[in-house]
């Protein structure tokens, strides 16, 4: 690695700890960039939902898990609350530790769908999600415990403080289980703290930080259970931001560890990870060629593992971007180019282009971005039970192209299509071999493509219907066959009734077909169709809840072969008090 490039990463990272940290911060985005799916405070509440996920799958082309986020069929999702990453740098695609994140607490969730590599970075193929907590000015306290079935408890606590110049805030969360099948129960606990001090106007300083410990066990897949696999998982996060003017910068240190333990195959394996993160850009304003923004990063990321040797990679970025917003056409287009130096793949450029129009109600984007994955550490190094390590995997390069229209039809209905085609060249893949034991590959040149459909119904005051359909064909290129664990068809329709002005009811169909467990397309997991029920009361500070979900009882599996749960329920209390 030049000298040069050595000696830039020091620096960025000395600036990180420098008392000069106040005057470089993330600055307030300017303006929300036309094309974001953007959720509210209020579509939010009215998800009635008690995770992250939950609130995610709401989304046409998004499909969240426990641990997981994908877009249009890639988990390469970049994701940060409050610009802190919820990434677990120990995972295997990109895995999410939702926990640090509740609903409950959140104002606005951005979705950028397949692009925002040329600002966030790579590993962003399928998109970045960014999502804004709440803020208050008084002191506030919030809660919220719930019990279900399989002894199932869960509750957290928050406690938030603002004044003119000062904000701080604390919060944790702890949640148990016994699971739905043996060897899956759960234990969790967080904690969050973040404090601001804000200078005046436009200079500001902020450090915010949690901590997550889980263990869990892991069942493995219906045909090759792993009833004595237990999942070991540490994550910290420390962010320190802060803006003067224009110029904003960012640092942060992620630190992860994954322990692998069963007895019954002599495992006993672990996964430490750490990354720094460091980044500066501004924006320029021009009354001529609209506005620029522009950065720099550098990362610096370290792995050890109790079956390889300890391993160190750097990498080294600069982006520039243009939002210019025609004066005789409702037209706005936007330029974008990111530079990408790594010690460990190939250099690379990556550029993003977007058009959108929008007359008389319709808008309509035409966008084109690529962006780089690289192989975890995880994917390359770590051995498990039911994974072999691959230390020769190469990144895989995503073309991503969309074209999306939006209109509001009426007053009570709105509706809107996309459509995508992602090209992706060595795309990583997981393989499993025929003694059930996987390992990632790349496999040569795939491609998922297909369309969204989304229709948003107010039928009467007190009822509103959303409904939610995804195509997606993936396929690999060069046998012709479908990707594993990618059904072609997903659905999902929400019907909610406001039944009195405390008393809210909702009901939930999803459905999503078939999908293939092999490359070879000769095994695969049946489809399914399940019903959820969420009820919700409210009164003055507080809410009774309740939830069935899998009324039916259907007995099924998700895409990737794992037993999804039978019926389950919880009911609980949430509050929240101010001064």
């Amino acid at each position: 690695m030049p000298e040069q490039f050595r000696n830039s990463i020091l620096l960025c990272l000395i600036s990180a700890f420098s008392p000069l940290q106040i005057f470089w911060c993330v600055s307030p985005a300017v303006g929300e960039e036309s094309g974001t799916i953007i959720l509210t405070e209020e579509d939010i509440s009215a998800a009635m939902a008690h995770s992250m996920a939950d609130v995610l799958n709401t989304i046409p082309g998004v499909s969240a898990g426990k641990t997981s986020v994908s877009i249009h069929g890639s988990s390469k999702v970049k994701v940060f609350i409050d610009g802190r990453p919820l990434n677990d740098p120990t995972s295997s695609h990109g895995g999410i530790k939702w926990d640090l994140a509740r609903p409950d607490q959140v104002a606005k969730i951005e979705v950028l769908l397949g692009r925002g590599g040329v600002r966030y970075g790579r590993d962003a193929s399928g998109g970045v999600i960014l999502i804004s907590s709440k803020s208050t000015e008084k002191l506030s306290i919030d809660g919220k415990t719930w019990l279900g079935s399989d002894n199932t408890f869960y509750a957290n606590g928050s406690l938030q403080q603002t004044n003119e110049k000062l904000s701080t805030g604390v919060s944790g969360s702890y949640e148990s289980t016994d699971g739905y099948t043996v060897n899956k129960d759960k234990t969790t606990w967080s904690g969050e703290a973040a404090f601001e001090y804000r200078f005046h106007e436009k200079a500001r300083i902020s450090l915010s930080g949690n901590h997550m410990e889980s263990d869990r066990g892991s069942s493995g897949r219906v045909d090759y259970p792993t009833p004595f696999l237990r999942l070991q998982s540490i994550m910290s996060t420390l962010t320190v931001q802060g803006n003067l003017n224009n110029v904003e910068t960012k640092f942060s240190y992620n630190r992860a560890k994954r322990q692998s333990l069963d007895p019954s195959r002599s495992l006993d394996k672990t996964l430490r990870v750490e990354d720094f993160d460091q980044e500066i850009s501004s924006f320029l304003e021009t009354p001529k060629w609209g506005i620029f923004q522009y950065g720099a990063s550098c990362s610096l990321n370290r792995a050890s593992g109790s079956s390889f040797d300890k391993q160190s990679e750097n990498s080294f970025s600069a982006h520039v971007m243009n939002n210019l917003t025609m004066d005789n056409l409702p037209l706005t287009t936007v330029f974008g180019l990111r530079a990408n130096i790594h010690s460990a793949f190939d250099n690379n450029l990556n550029p993003e282009i977007k058009f959108i129009y929008g007359s008389d109600g319709l808008r309509t984007t035409l966008a084109y971005s690529r962006n780089n994955n690289s192989p975890s550490f995880y994917q390359r190094y770590n051995e498990t039970s039911s994974t072999r390590p691959n230390p020769d995997l190469d990144m895989e390069i995503a073309d991503n192209f969309r074209l999306s229209f939006s209109s509001e039809i009426t007053s009570e209905i709105r509706a809107s299509v996309n459509l995508f085609y992602n090209l992706l060249t060595d795309r990583i893949t997981y393989v499993v071999a025929d003694d059930g034991i996987g390992q990632y590959e790349n496999l040569g040149e795939v491609h998922y493509s297909g369309s969204d459909f989304s229709v948003d119904w107010k039928v009467l005051d007190a009822m509103k219907i959303k409904a939610r359909y995804t195509y997606l064909q993936a396929v690999d290129e060069e046998s012709g066959n479908l990707l594993p664990a990618k059904p072609e068809h997903k659905g999902r329709i929400d019907i909610s009734y406001t039944v009195t002005e405390n008393l809210s009811v909702k009901c939930i169909l999803r459905t999503a077909s078939k999908a293939y467990r092999n490359r070879e397309n000769t095994n695969y997991v049946s489809g399914y169709e399940v019903l959820d029920f969420k009820v919700e009361y409210g009164f003055e500070r507080y809410s009774l809840f309740g939830e069935i979900n899998n009324i039916t009882d259907e007995t099924y599996c998700y895409a990737d072969g794992l037993l999804a749960p039978p019926r389950t329920w919880f009911v609980g209390l949430s509050m929240s008090l101010q001064k």
